[in-house]
């Protein structure tokens, strides 16, 4: 009797072990842009009632800052990256729907990693902030968009709608609400910052 205790206790160690693996195992993988999915990341806020960008830009400039000059700052940091070039446009659709561009940019810095090598889900899927959705990207639960710019758009339509003064656009103050913690709030101010210097 004591031999079956004995071994039940060992069985679920292993078992613990085995598990506790897989997670950090995975965690690691994921950090390095390997697309294997056995444990569930944050989920970023889903946006329930999407709606269409395609409006006039009214405003063209964010605090008195161009839109052109928004983009070249925000290209230095995207130079030789997935996203080189795309700084324009980001600030474009960001302001379009007074949204801050500077955090729509250290939202995709913080989920894409593009300071150094670019996540494999930006450069496979197009996605800059890592939403879950359809289709899936590579059969996952990861969202595919057809270009950099419509999953830019998806990211600034989730912003305005769940976060529509500029006093709530401040990662300390949405970091809850968004699905994430403080390290991430962290992360995402001080991209904004090296944004915002262009360097």
């Amino acid at each position: 009797m004591m031999r079956k205790w004995v071994v039940f206790i060992i069985m679920l160690l292993f078992n613990f072990l085995f598990i506790y693996g897989i997670k950090y195992t995975n965690r690691i993988l994921y950090d390095k842009n390997f697309m294997i999915y056995l444990n569930k990341k944050d989920d970023p806020i889903v946006d329930d009632n999407p709606t269409n960008i395609e409006e006039e830009v009214v405003d063209t400039s964010f605090n008195g800052e161009s839109i052109e000059q928004i983009g070249k700052k925000m290209n230095k940091i995207f130079v030789k990256s997935f996203l080189d070039g795309h700084g324009e446009s980001i600030a474009r659709i960001a302001i379009s729907k007074s949204v801050n561009p500077y955090l729509v940019g250290g939202i995709i810095l913080e989920s894409t990693n593009c300071r150094s090598d670019c996540s494999v889900l930006l450069k496979q899927c197009n996605n800059v902030f890592g939403k879950k959705g359809e289709p899936g990207c590579f059969g996952g639960t990861y969202q595919k968009y057809s270009s950099v710019e419509e999953s830019v758009k998806d990211l600034v339509n989730i912003i305005r709608d769940k976060f529509e003064s500029k006093d709530e656009q401040n990662p300390y103050k949405m970091y809850k609400k968004y699905g994430k913690n403080e390290i991430w709030a962290f992360k995402v101010n001080k991209n904004m910052e090296i944004l915002k210097r262009g360097k």
